[in-house]
């Protein structure tokens, strides 16, 4: 009797933890205790006024007229951001009473990070990752502070980022995943990271034809959203809003502090992350991506000439090639400030679990990340950290076996 009871205790046990039966419901506990907590901070945690106010100064120059980006400033610095940043800001600052009812915004912020877990909680619930590792996606603080402690805009790009790796996983949505991508690099072009992967998915999905069209879609709906600039101020607003040669502050790097700033700063140091940055494209492209479904590159591309579309590729497949992409891009990364945690934390469980790490070391390696990005000022330790569990996930991802189920 004992035995048996044991037995049944184990098979719910792994029903509830392991399989997708309970996702659903476990998923909706976690969006309210969400809601929950999150307006819990916003009442109890002070605000931390960082770039909001010189986001509202940037908009009130374009909504006063001014079309040359070059001329477009405020406290802490000029725009830098695409046009979408300005329209979706220029909406929040008449929400907002020109931007001085920051409660407002933070509330608003708080429906952009639940409408974000949704997003990922389905996409999480349609590549079949096992509801063991969700709790990790609501228990980050920086998260919940980058959201809606600081208003800053990441949380906007990555909200159209995930509904397009979303419409991705659905052949009935997914001519729409070029559109939702373009608006998520129009608010601010770390989005970018997302589309060699997306590129990957679309090649599978509809070969050659589909990820032209795509791509055409990405760059003609960027011209649209920036029309006003680039008919008035077309050097001015490419070279501002998409500045890839842009020298970051040392101050406020989390990944590469045990460098030292002279090699932070050096353009030699730019160029080896550029070509590691490449590298590991090139190698999830050769290695990792094919493996997903039981196939080789040199297939992959010649199916893409050939076949109009593919029906076999699976949600998992998708998450996981557009994941990567991002992630190796984050890794090589000139610097990461302390905002651009959100560009991936959704993206992590996700990716400890198809790394095949031990299941012990799944919150490990989660809590080193989390850790080092609330370390303020960063130190050598915390940025070492943080990159030998980079190296984890990248390692695990690299020696993943070849089947894509998850859980």
């Amino acid at each position: 009797m004992i035995r048996a009871q044991t037995t049944r205790v184990r098979a719910l046990v792994h029903s509830v933890l392991l399989t997708q039966q309970f996702f659903v419901p476990i998923a909706l506990m976690l969006l309210v205790v969400e809601a929950i907590l999150t307006y819990a901070i916003i009442q109890r945690v002070s605000y931390t006024e960082i770039d909001w106010q010189t986001y509202m100064q940037q908009v009130h120059g374009v909504l006063g007229g001014e079309r040359n980006y070059t001329k477009l400033q405020g406290d802490t610095g000029p725009l830098v951001y695409p046009a979408g940043f300005v329209w979706i800001y220029s909406l929040l600052c008449a929400l907002t009473n020109n931007g001085t009812h920051v409660r407002r915004a933070q509330y608003v912020f708080m429906g952009i990070y639940l409408a974000t877990q949704a997003l990922v909680l389905m996409i999480y619930r349609r590549a079949r990752v096992p509801p063991l590792v969700l709790p990790l996606l609501v228990v980050s603080k920086r998260l919940h502070s980058i959201f809606v402690l600081r208003l800053f805009n990441d949380p906007v790009a990555m909200l159209f980022a995930y509904a397009a790796v979303l419409s991705m996983t659905r052949t009935s949505t997914r001519r729409w995943s070029g559109l939702l991508l373009s608006l998520g690099i129009a608010v601010k072009m770390n989005v970018q990271l997302l589309l060699p992967g997306a590129a990957f998915v679309w090649w599978r999905t509809g070969g050659l034809r589909t990820t032209v069209v795509q791509l055409v879609v990405v760059a003609l709906s960027q011209v649209v959203i920036a029309a006003p600039f680039i008919y008035a101020f077309p050097h001015e607003y490419v070279a501002r809003a998409f500045e890839y040669t842009r020298q970051f502050n040392f101050v406020w790097t989390v990944n590469w502090r045990f460098i030292g700033d002279r090699v932070f700063a050096s353009h030699e140091w730019a160029l080896i992350l550029a070509a590691a940055h490449i590298a590991l494209l090139v190698a999830l492209a050769v290695v990792v991506w094919p493996r997903l479904s039981h196939s080789t590159l040199p297939t992959i591309v010649r199916q893409g000439f050939t076949r109009r579309a593919h029906s076999d590729v699976s949600a998992t497949e998708v998450a996981v090639v557009v994941f990567s992409a991002n992630f190796v891009g984050i890794v090589c990364a000139r610097s990461l400030h302390y905002q651009f945690y959100a560009w991936y934390a959704h993206m992590l469980p996700l990716l400890l679990v198809h790394a095949r790490l031990p299941l012990v070391a799944v919150p490990v390696v989660w809590l080193v990340i989390e850790c080092a990005w609330n370390v303020f000022p960063s130190t050598h330790t915390s940025s070492l950290a943080l990159l030998a569990a980079h190296i984890v996930i990248l390692v695990g991802i690299f020696r993943a076996p070849t089947h894509a189920k998850l859980s």
